[in-house]
């Protein structure tokens, strides 16, 4: 249209409020970002754009580069996938079932962290540096602090905000975080040569429950539009925007 201003996209690895619906006019707040690694596109307006959200989010905002390596800390694909997946038997069985509660058990949190391990394969191998933001940090209270608070999990499952009906193929977590988040990860592995079996998995697990591909239906690089692009090109398009 001829608008030459230059718009400058930012994104946090996490959502910066834990906040849960609770009526038509009321909204549970269990937790605020603490460490909010954000990445910023192109990032040439980095310095514009994380001022912008420092008044915001004052204390909170911790750069972590460009837009991809904010992608690359999301943990949405990390935790929700197995949830959502290896708690499938109880998920069609009950009425309720608090998925974060009930459902994180010490056998899931072993995968979760194998699938993590998974996601800092890809961001060393494309060279971005620590911090990661393990998974881990976030169960953990030993260690670097995570981006929610130390008992931020423990309010979370407290609140008994998570304690609902879940349709198995239609929730979010098995939308967006595993179809949508999951492969995206997978490919940009593909780029980075980096193997991620267990990401791979859980889209076939997914795609099997739901009756839909994944593979097709899935958010990639190629589908974004970035397939054609090395790993030089798309930094330098990360890094200098569309212009």
């Amino acid at each position: 249209m001829g608008n030459r201003t230059e718009i400058a996209t930012a994104e946090t690895g996490t959502l910066p409020w834990l906040a849960r619906k609770q009526g038509p006019h009321a909204v549970r707040i269990s937790g605020r970002g603490a460490r909010l690694p954000t990445g910023v596109f192109p990032t040439r307006l980095a310095k514009h754009a994380l001022g912008v959200i420092e008044r915001a989010f004052p204390n909170a905002i911790e750069p972590c580069g460009d837009a991809l390596s904010a992608a690359l800390m999301n943990a949405g694909p990390i935790i929700h996938p197995p949830l959502i997946t290896m708690n499938a038997g109880p998920i069609e069985h009950f009425d309720k079932w608090d998925i974060h509660k009930e459902g994180t058990q010490p056998a899931i949190r072993r995968v979760t962290d194998a699938l993590d391990a998974e996601r800092i394969a890809i961001r060393e191998a494309l060279g971005y540096g620590k911090p990661h933001f393990p998974l881990a940090d976030h169960y953990s209270r030993d260690g670097e602090p995570w981006m929610y608070a130390r008992d931020a999990h423990e309010q979370l499952t407290d609140s008994g905000g998570w304690s609902e009906r879940l349709i198995l193929v239609e929730h979010r977590y098995m939308q967006e975080d595993l179809r949508l988040g999951l492969s995206f990860l997978a490919s940009v592995a593909g780029l980075a040569g980096v193997q991620t079996p267990l990401a791979k998995a859980f889209l076939a697990i997914g795609s099997a429950i739901t009756g839909e591909d994944f593979a097709v239906t899935g958010r990639t690089l190629s589908s974004l539009g970035l397939g054609g692009l090395d790993r030089a090109a798309l930094q330098n398009l990360l890094a200098e925007g569309f212009r």
